[in-house]
């Protein structure tokens, strides 16, 4: 229901200046699935905020829809980016340049993340809490600010998180990109495209069986993307109706709420995959996920997800706010949408002043790598010759001299 109410803020005419440009190898479906994975998540936060406000604790929901909510849109992201990464390997006509690659995502990840980070510090500044005698708090302050390859930590324990908690999954994707190399290896096996994928599932699996740490199951989820892309890459896909393939999907996902009690275990995993797969497919929910204002939620999707806890800093840190929103849940989730609308504007603003801004810069910068690398290989690659030619004289001259 709130999801629905917020549906009429993606038609506002300043939503269509949102997105990066056309890409005519992203489905339209995956893209609008982002928006509302990012939603599920803050849903997830807005009852454990709940709790937070009532008991001061951050702790898991224990609601058996809302508290696998929010792990669902986790898990699905994951997904979704192995599967777009691994298919850049599986479709590469010749080596991937990952130099590029990876200055592309700094920029495309980094200027948000820092804008967000730099403001929770803010936050703790003046809160006065912290304390600058010591030098973890500048260590901190400065590993916090690595483009989210270290996650953001608090630099004071009298503050809860204040971007929610969320960047936690930010080091797994940077762990992502930078096995891309290694990855690439077995991309050109035919044999081995298929075999990694399916190794590590099984792998995951196995150890998440075995009582092993939550990173196994996150590695599951990775290979799940990859799979899915491998699948699809050899024409290996469900030819049903997307009514079907819609229907079969939100059975799956259905499933996920009526048996499990988390979505980080090896059920609920390959539910997660299986519903992917059958988006890639071709269903897109009776066509919600292919409506312009689901891509449009989708494209500021990380600004969505970023930006939750400081919505909700923002919405609750105003007393008589917040003791209205405590007096009963009518009141409390009717708060909410108002932090919700809050944080489709603000991530909307990010959007369009910094995302957009920032992936422009690193296309420009990645353009200007390129043509300094094939600038060198030239000058390299001529200066080669010339010495070779060199070479080839004086041993036609001292040929001629003996």
């Amino acid at each position: 229901m709130v999801v629905a109410l917020l549906w009429p803020l993606a038609g506002m005419p300043l939503f269509q200046r949102v997105g990066f440009g056309s890409n005519s190898s992203r489905v339209r479906a995956i893209d609008g699935m982002r928006g509302y994975l990012a939603l599920a998540v803050v849903l997830h936060h807005a009852v454990i905020y709940h709790e937070m406000l009532a008991t001061g604790a951050w702790k898991y929901p224990p609601s058996a829809f809302y508290g696998p909510l929010g792990q669902v849109g986790v898990s699905l992201f994951f997904i979704i980016s192995a599967y777009l990464f691994w298919g850049k390997l599986l479709s590469a006509r010749s080596s991937v340049d990952f130099p590029t690659l990876f200055l592309k995502r700094a920029f495309r990840i980094g200027p948000l993340y820092v804008v967000a980070v730099g403001t929770a510090m803010a936050l703790e500044v003046a809160d006065g809490a912290i304390d600058y005698s010591a030098f973890a708090t500048y260590e901190q302050a400065f590993f916090n600010l690595l483009l989210g390859v270290f996650g953001y930590v608090p630099l004071s324990s009298s503050r809860v998180c204040a971007l929610a908690c969320v960047t936690w999954t930010l080091p797994y994707e940077w762990l992502l990109y930078f096995s891309l190399p290694i990855a690439a290896i077995f991309s050109r096996h035919p044999v081995a495209r298929m075999g990694l994928p399916a190794v590590l599932l099984v792998f995951s699996i196995l150890m998440s069986v075995n009582g092993g740490r939550p990173a196994y199951g996150f590695l599951g989820l990775f290979a799940g993307g990859m799979l899915c892309a491998t699948l699809e890459a050899h024409g290996l896909l469900v030819t049903w109706h997307r009514h079907a393939l819609s229907a079969a999907a939100l059975v799956m996902l259905v499933c996920i709420f009526a048996v499990y009690k988390t979505a980080y275990a090896p059920g609920p995993m390959l539910l997660c995959i299986a519903t992917f797969f059958l988006v890639v497919t071709g269903a897109d929910f009776f066509g919600l996920l292919t409506a312009s204002r689901s891509v449009r939620l989708g494209e500021i999707s990380f600004g969505i997800y970023l930006l939750q806890g400081l919505a909700f800093v923002s919405t609750f840190s105003i007393a008589p706010v917040r003791a209205f929103a405590m007096d009963n849940p009518a009141q409390y989730w009717l708060v909410i949408l108002i932090a919700m609308v809050l944080l489709i504007l603000m991530a909307l603003v990010a959007h369009l002043v910094v995302e957009k801004p920032g992936v422009s810069l690193g296309n420009r910068l990645a353009a200007v790598l390129r043509l300094s690398t094939h600038r060198e290989v030239r000058e390299t690659t001529a200066a080669d010759a010339a010495a070779l030619a060199h070479r080839a004289r004086l041993t036609r001259q001292s040929a001629g001299s003996a």
